[in-house]
């Protein structure tokens, strides 16, 4: 059963039940009200016509003694005054002891003649053969030996009891259409926002994760389809984020078998050719040369392959590093590559020091100046500098070399992208330099800031935050 079903089924039901007993109250102190006026009724009246009896007697009696005990007489005393009352549906009866004078009311219950006295008198609510009637009985005060009984015809109360039950049974079923009817409506409009949030829902399950939930209120419902959609937007971004990071592995993944073959069908096809064939001195050192080559390319790679997987998992803890120390050991780090391709390294430092990693930064001056060693030709400078701007501490690499244009600045820092592939090759490199690069200046919590014009050069800046020094 559905939600909206229930809260409709549950509010008539609460309904129905309510208006039952409220109307089953009313009703009952309704008829109980009338009941004790129509008692209150009959005494009194039961009262004014016991004394008229009374005087009648009294007043025959002058005239014929022992009147009493006359039933004919009293018989001829009662029946005018029975045969006015009984028009308005009272009726009498008259007992001398238990013998019957005179009665034109409806058989009653015998117990009604144990009145004692005028003052005792016995009250009963009986119905006999389909009609209420109320029954005062007493003795008459001056003749004690008879016993009037007095009975009033109240089925008109029954009647009404009928009437007003059977109206609120019509009002109460013209009420549950009405209010069912109303009440289907307004859950209907109410809950449509839900059906709306459960269809997207199961859109957005179903992989639509840019539908978002259209609901302009300011109740409950809104501020819930607002969170909803603050989720679809979370979940949204994270899906994507999945889908980036596993295209980006699977885009390292084939970069990396791509780089692994060039090298490894040179080492196969070397290690076949010395094996198999018949060669000299001279073509052996050839063959052994670039068996060289190719495997100084896998330590190459494996060894950058290593420093992403340190900075992955290593936790930075930063430290007071010395600028100065850390450009003499970039120096001497660097040495043999710039002597090898004829190249001048020019530092200028003035900052005092600042705080970071000492060996990943190390790790990420040695990664600049390496890519510029490959970008530059011979005899240039590459140039390393550390200084402060608006209180931001930055370390600086530049060159004048080949330089790149801005597409390939957007794609500088994927891992084995490389701008030109066969220069890279022919001297080493993987394509990995930036994306350490990268890592290290985010690890630092750093801006990087590249900067290069083909034919011109590239300036790498690392911003520092201000907290990040003195």
């Amino acid at each position: 059963m559905k939600f909206w079903q229930k809260i409709f089924l549950s509010t008539l039901v609460i309904f129905i039940t309510l208006f039952d007993i409220a109307a089953f109250i009313l009703v009952s102190y309704s008829y109980n009200f009338s009941l004790k006026r129509e008692e209150d009724t009959s005494t009194r009246e039961h009262a004014v016509i016991l004394s008229s009896i009374e005087n009648s007697i009294v007043n025959a009696s002058e005239l014929f003694p022992n009147v009493s005990y006359n039933q004919e007489r009293l018989n001829t005393i009662i029946k005018p005054l029975a045969n006015y009352y009984e028009k308005q549906k009272v009726y009498f009866a008259l007992y001398e002891d238990r013998e019957k004078i005179y009665s034109n009311a409806p058989d009653f219950d015998i117990d009604l003649l144990s009145a004692q006295g005028s003052e005792n008198k016995v009250i009963k609510n009986q119905k006999i053969e389909g009609n209420r009637y109320f029954f005062v009985a007493s003795k008459l005060s001056s003749y004690p030996h008879l016993t009037f009984i007095y009975a009033r015809d109240i089925s008109e109360l029954d009647t009404f009891l009928i009437s007003i039950s059977r109206v609120f049974v019509i009002v109460s079923v013209v009420l549950c259409v009405i209010l069912g009817i109303s009440i289907y409506t307004i859950l209907k409009r109410l809950t449509r926002p839900l059906n709306e949030l459960n269809a997207l829902t199961s859109e957005i399950a179903s992989g639509a994760y840019t539908k978002r939930v259209n609901i302009n209120r300011k109740d409950e419902l809104g501020e819930l389809a607002q969170t909803f959609n603050i989720m679809a937007d979370s979940v949204e971004d994270k899906v994507n984020q999945l889908t980036r990071v596993s295209e980006n592995k699977q885009q390292f993944i084939d970069n990396l078998a791509h780089e692994m073959k060039t090298p490894l069908t040179s080492i196969l096809g070397y290690s076949e050719y010395l094996q198999k064939a018949v060669i000299n001195e001279e073509q052996r050192i050839i063959a052994t040369g670039h068996l060289y080559e190719a495997a100084k390319r896998l330590q190459n790679l494996s060894s950058k392959l290593l420093d992403l997987s340190y900075l992955r998992s290593r936790k930075i803890e930063l430290n007071q590093v010395d600028i100065q120390a850390l450009f003499s050991s970039l120096e001497i780090l660097m040495q043999p590559t710039l002597k090898e391709r004829k190249l001048r390294l020019e530092t200028i430092n003035h900052l005092k020091w600042l705080k970071g990693d000492e060996t990943l930064l190390l790790s990420l001056l040695t990664n600049l100046v390496e890519n510029a060693a490959r970008a530059s030709t011979e005899n240039e400078i590459i140039t390393v500098r550390a200084y402060q701007k608006n209180n931001h501490p930055i370390l600086e690499v530049s060159d004048n070399g080949c330089g790149m244009d801005t597409k390939e600045l957007e794609k500088i820092i994927e891992p084995f992208y490389r701008v030109d592939k066969s220069r890279s090759r022919a001297l080493g490199g993987v394509g990995l330099g930036m994306s350490i690069v990268a890592q290290i200046a985010d690890f630092h919590e750093a801006k990087l800031d590249i900067q290069s014009q083909q034919q011109q050069g590239t300036t790498v800046r690392i911003i520092f935050n201000k907290s990040i020094t003195t």
